[in-house]
């Protein structure tokens, strides 16, 4: 089926989007990250997490994240005991925290889903274990600072990162393979793809802007932001089933895989993100992790464009897989 010049734009945008996660972000109006008419400064994953790290919805010396740990209310100043604000009842130890620290290091079960009711061992029982632990070793008398709380957060999201297995979605045994080889072949599984992902992308209303940029409305008190970043989610999750389904060629076999998985964790990440009002723990949890997935996106990407290259491949704007290639450029170039 045939898409449209600007559904092709649409979808090229979620994925630009990523791979331009650690830098700026380009925009030329109603299709973000497509064009490169104009660079905007915009918040990378990194930057959303320090901001996110510091949030105090009520202005009462805890940071929402870290009432999570306690079991206070977010939006509640003195949710514990009217008269005393929460953070000086966590300050004066008059509030046990609903996380009990842990002496032994449990391993991860790379089945556990994200949630609220964090199961033992479940990835986010750990971010709990670990954020909790850091602030409990480098808390004296006196209450930590904004820059404390966030170095707190960042270090559990770096230690999360390093012992976490998170279980990819597929394996090569799943990649289905074409039969077929060279340039012809990679150019119509370009095609194929870049058909496959304008399907399934979000809609125009909400593609003006991606998904860290409506987290970040949401940070800032845009609670109907968080509907489109769930929206963003449902995509990725359409995007990574339909790309599976694919017959492609062997060269890129490997380079396949690999987008396809990062589109399935970001799809699990935004998922997380999207719980910011019910859940700031496991909000935390996703945009912490967000940015280690679009890492492994871009690489495939990268390596795609490898394999491109071998084979002499070049589109021109308009052709279709166009998009597809040119983000293989973008992405090897980065």
């Amino acid at each position: 089926m045939a898409h449209s010049t600007r559904t092709l734009r649409i979808a090229a945008a979620s994925l630009l989007a990523v791979l331009m996660v650690g830098g700026t972000y380009l925009s030329t109006g109603p299709n973000p990250f497509f064009g490169l008419t104009r660079i905007v400064g915009a918040q990378s994953s990194e930057e959303l997490l320090r901001e996110y790290a510091a949030k105090d919805s009520d202005s009462d010396g805890l940071p929402d994240w870290q009432e999570a740990l306690y079991g206070t209310d977010p939006f509640n100043p003195e949710s514990f005991r009217v008269g005393i604000v929460d953070g000086e009842a966590v300050a004066q130890g008059l509030i046990e925290p609903r996380v009990t620290v842990r002496a032994e290091k449990e391993p991860t079960d790379p089945n556990s889903i994200p949630g609220t009711a964090g199961a033992p061992s479940s990835l986010t029982d750990r971010f709990a274990q670990t954020l909790l632990k850091q602030y409990l070793l480098n808390r004296t008398g006196t209450p930590p600072s904004q820059e404390e709380i966030v170095a707190f957060v960042q270090k559990g999201v770096a230690e999360l990162s390093a012992s976490a297995v998170e279980k990819d979605r597929y394996t090569l045994a799943d990649v289905r393979v074409s039969g077929d080889s060279g340039s012809a072949a990679l150019i119509a599984y370009a095609a194929e793809a870049e058909a496959a992902i304008a399907a399934n992308t979000v809609s125009s209303s909400i593609s003006a802007r991606n998904e860290l940029a409506y987290f970040q409305d949401a940070i800032r008190g845009d609670d109907a932001a968080l509907a489109k970043v769930s929206a963003y989610s449902k995509a990725y999750a359409a995007m990574g089933d339909a790309l599976i389904r694919l017959p492609v060629p062997q060269e890129v076999r490997q380079s396949h895989l690999t987008i396809v998985n990062a589109t399935m964790h970001l799809s699990s990440m935004t998922a997380d993100m999207a719980a910011l009002k019910e859940d700031p723990l496991r909000a935390l949890m996703g945009i912490g992790l967000y940015g280690k997935h679009a890492t492994n996106m871009k690489s495939g990407f990268a390596n795609l464009n490898g394999v491109f290259r071998a084979r002499q491949v070049s589109l021109t704007k308009g052709q279709p897989g166009y998009e597809i290639f040119n983000t293989s450029e973008l992405a090897a170039a980065q």
